[in-house]
């Protein structure tokens, strides 16, 4: 369905039973003609953050919103959460949108071996001592990042004697402003976080079995595969108690407000001084990510597909 210079495709509907559409670029109605339209919805966070108010993200979002036909489409969102959300927004019949859970890639596993992450922490400047290891990635505003940076400075304010570093996996830039002034604020801790930028997931997967705790206190995810990655790893979590992140976490993670400090600094502190706490949720994570995977989100979207065409 793309034209570009080198070549263009014709789509005949008449050759296809179905269309899945998993991008917010989805085609025009008039395209698909009756071919009936599965559509996977991953959250609402661009027409509900003020992040995103009188956007450009904003706008076409709602214009793909706008597509869908409430009567005749069919909707399958990656949490229980996105999907009540969707249907709150939009008033649709809960028999034609499904909830479809996501999974881990399998190459995130438990490292055991010291000197690949001794290998890993070093091509990534993390300090010598125990980590705690956050994955934000583009930084965006709902990773709360400067909430935990602040809350990190605090605990270690607080408890000098704690040995324990901050590596977040993301890059600074133009586009995180807040964190920029933040960090030039703290400069004497700054030997105590890390900016690792990309990390690619075989090395991501030795960062996160090499971490103390991973921590994620989101303000908002659509899903969260994050926190599987880290339990499949072994490393036990802690992260918010909002949105999709508790159905994802269960009860193998600590949760906290995301918005309340101490909450997040009494946390960080039990995982450092209780190693039963850290054991028992460590086995705990292993256990709750086999609930999830690729192949089960694989085999409960063929269900979907053949209840679109029968």
């Amino acid at each position: 369905m793309h034209n570009n210079s080198r070549r263009a495709y014709t789509f005949n509907p008449a050759n296809y039973d179905l269309i899945h559409i998993t991008s917010i670029r989805s085609p025009q109605k008039e395209l698909t003609g009756t071919l009936p339209r599965l559509m996977t919805i991953y959250d609402l966070f661009q027409i509900q953050s003020d992040q995103y108010k009188n956007t450009s993200r904003e706008s076409f979002f709602q214009k793909f919103l706008n597509n869908i036909d409430l009567q005749k489409d069919w909707i399958t969102c990656i949490s229980e959460y996105t999907r009540q959300e969707f249907l709150e927004y939009t008033g649709m019949s809960t028999d034609r949108v499904f909830t479809n859970l996501q999974g881990a890639n399998e190459q995130f596993y438990p490292v055991s071996d010291t000197e690949t992450i001794q290998l890993a922490r070093q091509r990534y400047f993390i300090p010598n001592g125990d980590y705690f290891l956050c994955v934000a990635s583009y930084l965006d505003p709902r990773k709360n990042v400067p909430f935990l940076i602040q809350n990190f400075i605090k605990l270690i304010t607080e408890q000098p004697n704690l040995d324990i570093n901050l590596a977040i996996i993301g890059s600074l830039s133009y586009k995180s402003p807040e964190i920029i002034t933040l960090m030039e604020e703290i400069k004497a801790y700054k030997n105590r976080i890390v900016f690792t930028g990309f990390v690619p997931d075989q090395d991501l997967c030795v960062l996160y079995s090499g971490a103390k705790a991973f921590i994620f206190p989101s303000l908002g995810e659509g899903f969260g595969i994050p926190v599987l990655e880290a339990m499949q790893c072994g490393t036990p979590v802690i992260t918010s108690n909002v949105t999709s992140l508790p159905e994802i976490a269960g009860d193998a993670a600590i949760l906290i407000n995301p918005r309340d400090g101490d909450e997040l600094c009494q946390a960080m502190l039990n995982f450092l001084t209780d190693e039963d706490l850290r054991d028992r949720l460590k086995q705990k994570g292993i256990e709750r990510a086999k609930q999830f995977s690729w192949s089960k989100c694989a085999r409960e979207t063929v269900e979907i597909y053949q209840k679109m065409v029968n």
